[in-house]
């Protein structure tokens, strides 16, 4: 008679510390510097615009991204949507929303890429990244949402 195992049940993973070790890793060896230009500022708490876009799909990106020194947020939404980028067709899309916290609340910042886990070397390469649309797309989450906010220009 075969056996079923349920690996799920087999394997008791200290996931809270895995998590905190990726996230460890990455800050020390894949930071970035923050981006300059147009962010959008949010007067809230964090964890209310972190509600507020999770109720629109967003969700948490830490593992799957480089860290940006200083970030409090970090989210994407992916989507499908044929594109063509550089003569090809990907499928697999996502806006990559970051968050900075600041003296007046936080300010955020979106772009448009491919989804690092189907396409790892274009998306590293930039095929596709539309920093307009992603700034876009943020801008209609929280239009949606009932989160105000305010556009200002960040000079890193």
């Amino acid at each position: 008679m075969p056996v079923s195992v349920n690996v799920r049940d087999a394997i008791q993973l200290p996931s809270d510390t895995i998590q905190f070790l990726i996230r460890e890793i990455r800050k020390r060896f894949f930071a970035g510097d923050p981006p300059s230009g147009r962010h959008l500022l949010v007067e809230a708490p964090l964890e209310e615009i972190e509600a507020a876009l999770g109720r629109q799909s967003y969700a948490p990106n830490w593992e799957f991204s480089y860290y940006k020194r200083g970030e409090v947020l970090n989210l994407a939404r992916v989507v499908h949507e044929e594109r063509t980028a550089k003569g090809r067709t990907y499928e697999w899309w996502q806006t990559h929303v970051r968050g900075w916290d600041r003296p007046d609340g936080i300010a955020l910042h979106g772009h448009w890429e491919l989804e690092p886990t189907e396409r790892a070397n274009d998306h590293l390469e930039g095929v596709g990244f539309d920093a307009k649309r992603g700034m876009a797309n943020l801008q209609d989450a929280l239009e949606r949402s009932a989160l105000s906010y305010t556009e200002v220009e960040i000079d890193r």
